[in-house]
C-alpha cells in the first residue's frame, strides 16, 4: 500500500541530491520511464509489487532493464527502496518528487479542460495570459471533458478559472433564481 509521507521523505531526500549535482531534470524524466513502464505493462508492475518475488530478483531486473537507460541515482534510491520493501511508494515518490519540484522553482500546476483539444496556438496563448495574471510560470495537464459545451476551465491549488459555456449558464441561471427570490420576498 502506497503511503504518501513515505513518498514525501523519498521525493525530498531524492530531490535534494539531484538539485545538489543539478540532475533535477534528469532525476525526473527517469522517475517518469519507470512509472511509463509501470502504467504499460502489468506483468512487469505485478512483478515489482509481488510479494513473493525476492529482493534479489527484482533488483536484477530492474538493473537490467533501466540501468543503462538512467541516472545512478535514481537507480540507487530504487535499490534502496526495494531493500527496504518500499516499492509499492515508487508512483507515490514520483508525484511528491514533481511537486517538490514545482514548488521550490514557484510553478504552478494547473489542469486544464476544454471540450475540444486546443491547438498549440491556444495552449501557448492560455500558458502566457496564465503567467502573466499569477505571476508566475504554470505547468500545465490538458483534458478534453466534452460536458464542457464550449470554453475552458482551469484549475490549480484551491482555484478554479471558469470561462466554459456551461459556468456562463450556471451562473446565469444562478441570477435568475436569486432575482426570482429577492422578487418574492
Amino acid at each position: 500500500m502506497e503511503d504518501k509521507r513515505i513518498g514525501r521523505r523519498y521525493a525530498q531526500a531524492l530531490y535534494d541530491v539531484a538539485k545538489k549535482h543539478a540532475v533535477v531534470a534528469a532525476v525526473e524524466s527517469d522517475l517518469d520511464a519507470i512509472i511509463g513502464a509501470l502504467d504499460r505493462d502489468p506483468a512487469f508492475k505485478d512483478f515489482l509489487f509481488a510479494p513473493h518475488a525476492s529482493r534479489e530478483q527484482k533488483t536484477e531486473t530492474l538493473d537490467r532493464l533501466f540501468a543503462d537507460r538512467i541516472t545512478a541515482l535514481t537507480m540507487q534510491i530504487i535499490r534502496v527502496m526495494l531493500e527496504k520493501r518500499r516499492e509499492h511508494d515508487i508512483p507515490a515518490v514520483q508525484r511528491e518528487f514533481v511537486a517538490i519540484r514545482r514548488d521550490d522553482e514557484g510553478i504552478v500546476f494547473a489542469t486544464v479542460a476544454s471540450a475540444m483539444a486546443l491547438s498549440a496556438a491556444e495552449k501557448k496563448a492560455l500558458i502566457t495570459k496564465l503567467n502573466k495574471s499569477l505571476g508566475k510560470t504554470v505547468e500545465a495537464e490538458y483534458k478534453i471533458d466534452p460536458k464542457l459545451i464550449g470554453g475552458v476551465k482551469v484549475t490549480y491549488g484551491a482555484y478554479v478559472l471558469d470561462g466554459t459555456v456551461r459556468g456562463a449558464l450556471n451562473q446565469l441561471k444562478e441570477r435568475l433564481r436569486h432575482d426570482l427570490l429577492k422578487q418574492q420576498a
